[in-house]
């Protein structure tokens, strides 16, 4: 007997001291360790033994916690045991990662071991850390009002958002313990009896309120001392610092580690600590120091255990008496299953919940489709309603069917009782219908309210995403008590209104469809008689071509390009070198170019945003001359829908090729737009883009202008506005050859793949060039290419990691600003001349009306191309990113200065300054190198900007869900942004 008695204490110290190596070998190879060793001798050892004195209250404080819930459980053992089974614990815990596997497992193994009740003592620290959890998050709430100066009040707001979660969770846990009961009932039927008695043993604390408080104070304290460790070794360190300052950022040490990443939070407590005490200008050496000497201190204390666990014989007994020791046989006993005519029924199962989710379907559908109704700028199109109903039943009956089958099912393998098919249809639908319109409800406040600027890691976002939740959580709890008291009772009466509810739904929006006039793709309005033009006035054909870039032209010097006949063109035309656009991505230049107003102005800036009516278009000043306005686009951005039709007799959208039958208004749905971007994304990864799936090609537009012309009256000069997408991605080669490359498919691109892109953006100039000599081959063809006016301009650039990246709309540098303008006067008039001085996209509208002899409608902020212009302004706001720029002359220098808001997530810098004459492609950024230029530039740039808002019209929104076939368009098509501008000098 003494032989084995010494061969287990062999055992023992060999495991004891392979521990304390182990606490002495983590403690020795943490950073900073040498940088301690050579401070030794200026440590401040009364702080030290403050430290140590702070780890054993909080270990007593834990220790009478421990044993309040072991007592709520019946358990009744002697704080010596129980002091030595702590140090154990956090021996054996100071080389294993995680609580479970360290002290906590420690602790209940030997309670079981002593009394056989392994459920209780599983309870009591489970229990423990609830109220651990809840105990901590009231502590770091307490403090983090000195989080202040480290992590800004977003950052503690953040924090205490986070935990006030946590407790909340922990209150509802700990004082509604009936629902582990209720989660008990869903367990498979042969585990529940063993499993009851755990649920039991969670369940013990019903009615011991005072105690659960008591323990949830003992954790404060616990905490509280916890934290005062590292106050203590800071001190101890001399670190400068006010002492809630350390105690916030000691508590951030300890929350980092409850993350079982690590064995015993190492790494994750010294990384902590150097970002938040860096920040507040710790240096990094010492800021490894304080959680290095509080560790060792821990550690220090913890090897005590070792001793402990010698100590005790390997036949140690102790006194530990248990209350009611049979209570869970008599749990077990108790237990009645459910008979099997109880169970829930496959077939009707299936199909409630089939039926279930065809309801929600059409709710949703009808619902998300007068969304897309009321926001839109055209004629009203009512197919979208049956659309609607019909897709999202389609999917979410699909779900309930698939839902339906897999709760039977389980039901079925649990044996328990089946929910009645009035709940079950009702929760069901409700669930469904909220949670597809939380999604919708989110994205549409991200995008409408706040311009896709609301970060939801953010305060104000979570904020915002926590009353989308609460809109949610009130809409089931409605819908789930309508649909259970239209169901009634009865099986049968159920079983008819389930199906018949998403029926008479369906049927509604067929009758609204078939009673309301629908929308043509193309916005017409009657030919009307007109006022006699004006004496000079001439045919007008102003073309755009989508994403063009000047510098990719050979007419402006470029060699690589391929384009005779726009090069032919120019010879009867006036170039302008010097043409800038007002914002980066089609809505608001399109915007710009038919109002002559600043984004700022017009405010169609947002991906929701539409044409305001309030505003005079270049197409309404013509019409209202007497011209006949003519319009063919093919760019989603500039549909009938966003209200560019307004002024055209006739303007015809030539619609993309959509998925499922979808036409542009039924588009507009999440679901489409959802599925819309999964099936193309996978095409164009395999390299498969079909030509008409983004836009229609200048084949198409051609023969609709040549349609427009035939159409129009004689008797009338027109004006006809074209907009051409050929050099917008998807690149594809020509001749078509089924491949294609899109930012659907590829949102950032390798920067080896520059060149690959940059050769097919040529090759689809080349190509558009081929047919825009067709075009003016066609009017020649007809007579009047001699005396009409004709434009050609871009919307903005393309970007092919001149900066560092692809696509456009996010940045205002050249290569998305710069834009080609020529114009042929008629007869040629000043053909193969040059304009050198700066023009705007704005300045396109007065031109062409003052050529024509038209007033200038009120509130036009353009000037005539033919004037030299002091300034170019631009700006945006999209996807967080904030930009504005203006270029302006100081002295012989010519400057561009751009700003962009902090932590923008283009990654752009908040501000530079380039001397564009000397460097035209923006690479040497002054801003830091000439702070008295700067500083004239950023004062010229808050001048324009603020002129750029005079006038402003109220912004019509549209339904433009982000994730959807809007933003996938938007996105897609390089559209995923929002521009705003500035202005130049105004004439």
């Amino acid at each position: 007997m003494n032989l084995r008695r010494f061969l287990v204490f062999l055992v023992k110290l060999s495991i004891s001291l392979g521990i304390v190596w182990a606490i002495v070998n983590k403690i020795g190879s943490r950073e900073g360790i040498d940088e301690l060793g050579a401070r030794l001798s200026d440590i401040s050892w009364p702080w030290i033994a403050a430290a140590a004195l702070a780890q054993l209250s909080a270990i007593g404080c834990s220790l009478v916690r421990w044993d309040r819930l072991l007592v709520g459980q019946g358990i009744h053992a002697p704080y010596r045991h129980l002091l030595g089974t702590f140090m154990i614990g956090r021996f054996f815990g100071a080389f294993t990662p995680g609580g479970w596997t360290g002290l906590n497992a420690y602790r209940i193994y030997d309670i079981a071991t002593h009394t056989g009740k392994t459920a209780r003592s599983t309870a009591a620290i489970g229990i423990e850390m609830v109220l651990g959890q809840l105990a901590f998050g009231a502590v770091v709430i307490a403090g983090s009002i000195f989080g202040l100066s480290i992590i800004g009040l977003e950052g503690v707001l953040m924090v205490d958002a986070f935990f006030v979660v946590l407790i909340t969770a922990a209150v509802v846990l700990i004082s509604k313990p009936a629902l582990f009961r209720l989660l008990g009932q869903f367990l498979p039927a042969q585990f529940r009896p063993k499993l009851q008695t755990a649920v039991d043993a969670v369940c013990a604390y019903e009615g011991q309120g005072g105690l659960v408080w008591q323990a949830a104070l003992l954790g404060m304290g616990t905490h509280f001392f916890n934290n005062l460790i590292y106050v203590a070794t800071a001190n101890a360190l001399g670190v400068q610092l006010g002492v809630g300052e350390v105690f916030f950022v000691s508590a951030m040490q300890i929350f980092s580690t409850l993350v079982p990443a690590s064995v015993n939070g190492i790494g994750l407590r010294e990384a902590t600590a150097v970002a938040l005490y860096t920040s507040v200008g710790v240096p990094t050496s010492i800021a490894f120091l304080i959680p290095t000497v509080g560790f060792s201190v821990e550690m220090a204390i913890s090897a005590f255990g070792g001793l402990v666990f010698l100590a005790r014989r390997d036949d140690y007994k102790v006194d530990i008496r248990v209350d009611h020791a049979d209570r869970e046989e008599m749990r077990i006993a108790e237990h009645e299953s459910v008979p099997a005519e109880r169970w829930p029924q496959l077939l009707r199962g299936t199909l409630i919940g089939t039926a279930a989710g065809l309801l929600a379907g059409v709710v949703v559908g009808v619902g998300e489709g007068v969304a897309v109704l009321g926001s839109g700028s055209a004629a009203p199109d009512y197919g979208v309603l049956t659309y609607g109903a019909v897709a999202y039943g389609l999917l979410c009956g699909g779900l309930g069917f698939g839902g339906g089958f897999v709760m039977a099912l389980s039901g079925r393998l649990m044996q328990r009782e089946a929910v009645a098919e009035p709940v079950a249809f009702a929760r069901t639908s409700a669930a469904l219908t909220a949670v597809i319109a939380l999604g919708l409800g989110a994205f549409r406040v991200r995008r409408d309210v706040y311009m896709e600027e609301l970060v939801w890691k953010s305060a104000e976002g979570l904020g915002v995403l926590l009353q989308c939740v609460l809109a949610a959580v009130v809409l089931y709890f409605v819908l789930s008590t309508l649909w259970r008291l239209l169901l009634g009772k009865t099986p049968g009466s159920v079983m008819v209104k389930a199906w018949a509810l998403p029926a008479l739904g369906f049927v509604a929006a067929l009758i609204t469809v078939t009673a309301m006039p629908s929308a043509a793709t193309s916005a017409e309005i009657a030919y009307a008689e007109r006022p006699a033009t004006p004496a000079q006035a001439g045919n007008v054909l102003f073309i755009v071509v989508d994403t063009l870039r000047a510098d990719h032209l050979p007419v402006y010097g470029y060699s690589q390009g391929t384009t005779p006949n726009l090069d032919a063109f120019a010879k009867d035309a006036v170039r302008f070198n010097e043409a800038f656009s007002n914002a980066s991505w089609t809505r608001p230049s399109f915007a710009s170019l038919l109002s002559g107003r600043y984004p700022s102005s017009h405010n169609t800036m947002a991906k929701s945003a539409s044409l305001p009516e309030a505003i005079t278009t270049l197409p309404e000043a013509m019409r209202d001359a007497g011209y006949t306005t003519l319009g063919v686009v093919t760019n989603y951005n500039v549909a009938p829908f966003f209200n560019f039709h307004q002024g055209f007799d006739r303007y015809n959208y030539l619609e993309p090729t959509f998925v499922l039958g979808a036409n542009d208004t039924a588009a507009k749905l999440l679901l489409v737009q959802f599925l819309r971007q999964k099936i193309e994304t996978y095409n164009a990864k395999q390299n498969k883009v079909e030509p008409g799936g983004a836009y229609q090609d200048a084949v198409v537009v051609n023969r609709e202008i040549g349609s427009l012309l035939d159409a129009a009256p004689k008797n009338q000069p027109w004006f006809l506005f074209a907009g051409y997408m050929d050099p917008h991605d998807p690149y594809y080669p020509h001749p078509y050859d089924g491949t294609g490359y899109s930012r659907a498919a590829h949102q950032e691109p390798e920067a080896h793949e520059a060149d690959t892109l940059r050769a097919l953006y040529d090759g689809e100039i080349k190509y558009w060039d081929e047919h825009f000599g067709a075009l003016i081959a066609d009017l020649k063809k007809r007579g009047v290419y001699d005396n009409t006016t004709i434009i050609i301009t871009a919307d903005h650039g393309e970007e092919f990691m001149e900066h560092g990246g692809f696509w456009h709309g996010t940045t205002l540098y050249d290569e998305q600003l710069h834009v080609p303008l020529l114009m042929k006067l008629p007869n040629n008039q000043r053909g193969g001349s040059v304009v050198t001085h700066w023009v705007q996209s704005i300045d396109i509208m007065p031109t062409l009306l003052e050529q024509a002899g038209i007033a200038i409608p009120e509130g036009v902020q353009g000037a005539s191309l033919f004037v030299d212009h002091p300034q170019a302004f631009a700006e945006e706001s999209h996807e967080g990113n904030v930009l504005q720029a203006l270029r302006l002359r100081r002295g012989a220098s010519e400057l561009k200065v751009i700003t962009a808001n902090e932590r923008n997530p283009r990654g752009l810098a908040p501000v530079e300054l380039y001397r564009v004459d000397q460097d035209r492609h923006e690479l040497v950024n002054l801003a830091t190198d000439r702070p008295e230029e700067l500083q004239v530039a950023q004062t010229e740039l808050t001048v324009g900007a603020s002129n750029a808002q005079k006038g402003a019209a109220r912004a019509q929104a549209v339904e433009v869900v982000e994730g959807s076939e809007e933003h996938r368009k938007l996105q897609a098509l390089g559209y995923a942004s929002d521009g705003k501008q500035k202005q130049t000098a105004t004439p």
